[in-house]
């Protein structure tokens, strides 16, 4: 059985994101986070925990201690789509969620590419600073230790050219030192047509990580 591709994303603003604003306060790396989407209509609540005696800024109720920690509970409406909601919303259920410095980094297994690409997409649209930080197959053990050899020659020359500036121009940095349309208009192409090109070469590179590269 196909064991499906696992990804992992980093954003890096997740907009009002209480969990992500406490990872801040607390000046902690927050792992413990747990979500409850039915509940009463309407309404999503989400805990996480953190040093008993951090100051938070966050609109949050303590609702238990874990030894030195305490268990925090905040409460939202469903139609305020966080950027977990926007994953599970594309398609794959959140297999886990931790906050650092502000972000958030989120790891989930998709049934394949294109999956993770419309998550990535959905995210992009919605928050600043959204990056794939590892993706791996279902089955190959999650050793995210291991290195592929990318054939560039898979790219066309215009890809090559377009991937290469764009990363020359910051398109792929946070805050983006361009956006699309400034990397297109110094290409001298349409922004769709940027982004097409963009698109099939991380789409090329994405499966060529999948697939192991090739042999060097």
């Amino acid at each position: 059985m196909n064991g499906g591709v696992r990804a992992r994303i980093e954003i890096e603003s997740p907009g009002d994101c209480p969990v992500a604003t406490a990872s801040v306060d607390a000046d902690a790396r927050i792992d413990r986070i747990d979500r409850a989407t039915g509940g009463r209509d309407g309404v999503v609540a989400e805990e996480f925990a953190v040093d008993g005696d951090a100051e938070l800024s966050v609109d949050a109720t303590p609702v238990a201690s874990e030894g030195d920690r305490t268990v925090y509970r905040f409460e939202r409406e469903r139609d305020e789509l966080c950027a977990c909601d926007l994953v599970e919303h594309t398609g794959p259920p959140l297999a886990d969620i931790s906050a650092a410095d502000g972000g958030l980094k989120i790891s989930f297994r998709a049934a394949d590419v294109a999956e993770v690409r419309a998550v990535v997409a959905a995210l992009d649209d919605a928050f600043d600073g959204v990056h794939l930080r590892t993706l791996s197959r279902g089955d190959d053990g999650g050793d995210e230790t291991d290195a592929v050899v990318v054939d560039r020659s898979a790219l066309t020359d215009r890809q090559r050219r377009v991937l290469k500036r764009a990363h020359e121009l910051g398109y792929f940095e946070y805050p983006k030192g361009a956006n699309a349309s400034e990397v297109a208009e110094d290409l001298g192409i349409a922004r769709s047509t940027f982004t097409e090109h963009l698109a099939a070469a991380q789409s090329k590179l994405y499966d060529a990580m999948l697939e192991g590269g090739v042999e060097p």
